[in-house]
């Protein structure tokens, strides 16, 4: 996608009361191609996909407004749908901000982050989901042995690798037993974080969105965000108190399963798109498996 493709005939469809409509590219998206678009007093997020379609774009978006209307700080949605010349196209309102990346890097990080951020996801989580879902030890069991059959036909970690990870990972999945799937975001993340001025907290991108077990969306960051044990209990305290439940028990066993069966994913993701971030997958699974 080239700027001459987002010409003005094009705009005046998404945003037929707009005058004067400035676009600019933004690198950042993985998923889709995206663009800043502003006009005299407003501005917006266009988000266009060819790769998923019209389908996966209208699931995002609904994704989105159901995390909206229960209390989540989500942009939002502003149409959705298929454009004779620029394809299937989301349409959301901009919201100014720093993602947590671009605040890190200027430690600009405050300690009242954590359970701001702790209290959107308990929100998120506390919607209904558009089906129950209960994961079960049978259920958990067959995602980690349907990863390690898609491992194996790809060639892509040695047997010894794969048969570690079964080991760590079954008795994890029988010992979480049956529980109830929520609302997920999925890639909860530093580049998905927005710090809106005044330090309020909203999440982006819900590409990924599902109904999963609670603990899947804390891998990440714990991975990535997380930088002491004293925030990652901030956050978790102020998690459960907006769920108005007792901390999980099992949180911690939660979160090794989740952990690695999402680090077991990442070798299929790349595959396909990049497999030249195959040793980092290999190195990551190493240390999930040499952790006790």
């Amino acid at each position: 996608m080239t700027t001459a493709t987002l010409d003005h005939t094009a705009l005046s469809r998404l945003l037929p009361g707009a005058k004067t409509l400035s676009a600019r590219p933004l690198p950042q998206g993985r998923f889709n191609t995206c663009w800043h678009l502003a006009d005299s007093d407003r501005a917006y997020l266009l988000k266009l996909n060819n790769r998923e379609g019209e389908a996966h774009l209208r699931q995002m978006a609904a994704a989105m407004s159901d995390a909206r209307a229960g209390g989540v700080a989500v942009p939002q949605v502003l149409r959705v749908g298929a454009d004779p010349g620029l394809g299937p196209f989301l349409l959301q309102e901009w919201l100014d901000g720093r993602t947590f990346a671009e605040a890190r890097q200027d430690n600009a990080i405050k300690a009242n982050l954590w359970p701001r951020l702790g209290r959107q996801i308990a929100l998120l989580h506390s919607i209904q989901p558009p089906r129950p879902l209960v994961a079960t030890p049978a259920s958990r069991a067959r995602h980690l042995s349907d990863l390690l059959d898609g491992l194996r036909r790809h060639r892509l970690i040695p047997t010894a690798l794969a048969e570690a990870a079964r080991r760590r990972g079954l008795p994890l999945a029988e010992t979480l037993g049956d529980h109830e799937c929520v609302n997920t975001h999925q890639d909860i993340h530093p580049d998905n974080i927005l710090i809106r001025p005044g330090g309020k907290i909203a999440l982006l991108d819900f590409d990924h969105a599902t109904t999963a077990e609670y603990a899947s969306d804390f891998v990440k960051l714990d991975r990535w965000c997380l930088p002491s044990t004293h925030d990652r209990q901030q956050m978790l305290d102020a998690y459960w108190q907006q769920r108005g439940e007792v901390a999980d028990p099992l949180f911690e066993q939660r979160l090794a399963f989740h952990r690695l069966v999402i680090t077991l994913s990442y070798f299929l993701y790349w595959h396909g798109r990049d497999p030249t971030q195959l040793p980092g997958c290999t190195a990551a699974l190493r240390t999930e498996l040499e952790r006790t």
